[in-house]
């Protein structure tokens, strides 16, 4: 392969093997590369530009490397380093890793050029999303021990160009690393007779997400709720779970599961949740109302509950609950527009305790 013509240097994020990835985010980074196309008259277009769709887990830095491809330029057009510090091809670092965003299905390739036997060959992966971002992964394994040099990217390498393309890459890694989810605090706090939980995450890696569990005697456990995570990610998260059925004193967990079923539980925290100590049915409000308006209760510990509602006849014209509920505060939103304006009576039955109150619809 002949690269000549059309030489266009950019500096980008600072190249050295101290760090493991690539990450072109500013023009006014110290790196440079050089831009390569056989067409003097239709050249490729290369430059800085803004992430195309930020995407959690993948892609979520601001910029990415832009190549514009246009229709008359050789399949061979792209990019190669200027100049970076030569490093050995080790086991550490023989997968390296690419997040592309590409306009076309087609081979995506990347070579590693230098002192060895195995090195200086193009590695071709083609990409299998359009206009999404996904990371293709290249084995140099058979070049380890080789010197490199200089790296050679053609986003879009067809064997025949008939058509140009967008295509964007970023966050060239050698070394991948191993990002843990971190948790940096798990709280639980009362508010109005609901436990909120709350915790933040440092980092995520492979996070499908957080099971929430609770317990009554810290030693058996329930779900209750499920948060999905923000699968791999260098950025802080914070992230939050109301139970509004807990009564008493009580234990809650996390279990982060990730993506490939392996999981791990958090510490334990405790919250403390007064219990109604009686039976009652508030008045709904508003009241008077039109159409809607809300009936609260509580019940003392776990019943079959029902309301229902009468006209002053005592007919039923509705059932508004009909269910097994937990000992604690509830509410429902009830909707009228079906009825017509008067005086209706709705009744709140738990076990063996019953309470009727008036309401008046207006319209």
């Amino acid at each position: 392969m002949k690269y000549f013509l059309l030489l266009i240097l950019f500096s980008f994020s600072t190249f050295g093997f101290a760090q493991s990835t690539i990450d072109f985010e500013a023009t006014s980074d110290t790196s440079n590369w050089v831009q390569f196309s056989n067409v003097t008259n239709d050249p490729a277009n290369f430059i800085i530009a803004p992430n195309p769709a930020i995407t959690p887990g993948l892609n979520e830095t601001a910029n990415a490397a832009k190549l514009n491809i246009l229709a008359g330029a050789d399949p061979w057009a792209g990019v190669y380093s200027k100049s970076i510090t030569p490093f050995v091809i080790t086991a550490a670092n023989a997968h390296p890793t690419v997040m592309v965003y590409k306009s076309v299905i087609s081979n995506f390739d990347f070579k590693l050029e230098g002192v060895g036997s195995n090195l200086n060959v193009d590695h071709n992966v083609p990409n299998t999303k359009i206009n999404q971002w996904e990371m293709l992964s290249f084995d140099y394994t058979a070049a380890i021990g080789d010197t490199v040099k200089r790296i050679t990217i053609i986003p879009d390498f067809p064997s025949t160009r008939t058509a140009g393309s967008v295509d964007y890459f970023d966050l060239v890694t050698f070394i991948q690393p191993v990002v843990p989810v971190e948790l940096t605090s798990f709280t639980a706090v009362v508010l109005n007779n609901k436990v909120e939980l709350r915790w933040n995450t440092e980092t995520e890696n492979n996070n499908s997400g957080f099971e929430i569990q609770r317990s009554k005697d810290n030693s058996s456990f329930a779900k209750i709720g499920f948060i999905p995570g923000h699968g791999t990610t260098t950025s802080t998260h914070e992230y939050s779970f109301i139970d509004a059925n807990a009564i008493g004193h009580v234990y809650y967990r996390i279990k982060q599961l990730d993506l490939n079923g392996t999981f791990k539980y958090s510490k334990v925290v405790e919250a403390a949740v007064s219990k109604p100590v009686s039976f009652s049915l508030n008045q709904n409000y508003p009241n008077p109302f039109n159409p809607t308006t809300t009936i609260s209760y509580s019940i003392p510990e776990n019943s079959f509950v029902t309301i229902k509602l009468y006209d002053v006849l005592g007919n039923e014209v509705a059932s508004l609950v009909k269910s097994q509920m937990e000992a604690g505060e509830h509410s429902i939103n009830f909707n009228a527009s079906n009825l017509s304006s008067g005086i209706y009576y709705y009744q709140l039955t738990a076990g063996k305790n019953i309470s009727t109150k008036k309401l008046i619809l207006m319209k």
